[in-house]
């Protein structure tokens, strides 16, 4: 897998337009996931895997054509949906609606078409994502932060731990700091558990970036992060499942 890449499913029945698809795709930068014919296989594939887009066909094989299916993952998740479609009918319009997707591009389209329905489908997603913040937004597999006057994508594998700071939170990736307009209470309750961990009253700490636990301390590259007392044993307990 290729860290910064936008991570992207396919739910295409047709096997010709998903490959040129994935093809054009993977030339302009972005990541292809995988490329699933039935919306049923597009659902285990996004319950598999962090996906920051999905691109859907509205007629797909299987028991369920692709409005149904975006229906489900708005319901479920936090992902983005993209309608590609032939479909010019007013009836089929009025059902995407309904599903709130996040953009609708009608084909036949060119590439440049493609990738910028993309990019601005996720930005209006992040933008208008329920109950966020436009300055720091969090999804799947990582969130977006205000920088001057854009939002900057952070992946959740890029942070190593989020410090406390009065009513904001300084957040560390590999490379910079970011400050956040979110309290740690608030953060601990958005990132997901399966990466995060609470381990003080002031630290948030990304779990796999642990390199060693000595005394009170745990040692995240060349920070030392206190361990609060009544956080100790969960994370002994975190660790010895890792």
């Amino acid at each position: 897998m290729s860290e910064g890449k936008t991570k992207v499913l396919i739910a295409e029945d047709d096997f010709v337009v998903a490959k040129n698809l994935s093809i054009t795709l993977e030339e302009r930068g972005y990541e292809i996931l995988g490329i699933s014919e039935s919306g049923e296989e597009l659902l285990q594939s996004l319950s598999k895997q962090p996906t920051d887009i999905v691109i859907m066909d509205i007629n797909l094989a299987g028991l369920m054509d692709g409005i149904e299916v975006t229906s489900l993952i708005k319901t479920k998740t936090n992902t983005p949906v993209l309608y590609l479609t032939s479909d010019r009918d007013q009836a089929t319009l009025e059902r995407a609606k309904l599903t709130n997707p996040d953009g609708y591009l009608i084909k036949p389209f060119d590439d440049d078409e493609l990738v910028s329905a993309i990019e601005i489908a996720l930005h209006r997603h992040h933008l208008v994502a329920g109950n966020q913040k436009e300055d720091t937004v969090v999804s799947e597999s990582h969130l977006f932060v205000k920088v001057k006057n854009r939002l900057e994508k952070l992946r959740f594998e890029d942070t190593r731990y989020i410090e406390a700071n009065d009513i904001y939170s300084i957040l560390m990736t590999n490379q910079n700091s970011y400050i956040l307009s979110y309290s740690l209470k608030t953060l601990e309750e958005k990132l997901p558990a399966s990466r995060f961990m609470r381990v003080h009253r002031s630290y948030i700490v990304n779990v796999e970036h642990i390199q060693a636990i000595e005394d009170n301390y745990i040692q995240i590259a060349d920070k030392s992060i206190p361990i609060g007392k009544t956080y100790r044993e969960d994370l002994m307990k975190r660790l010895s499942i890792i």
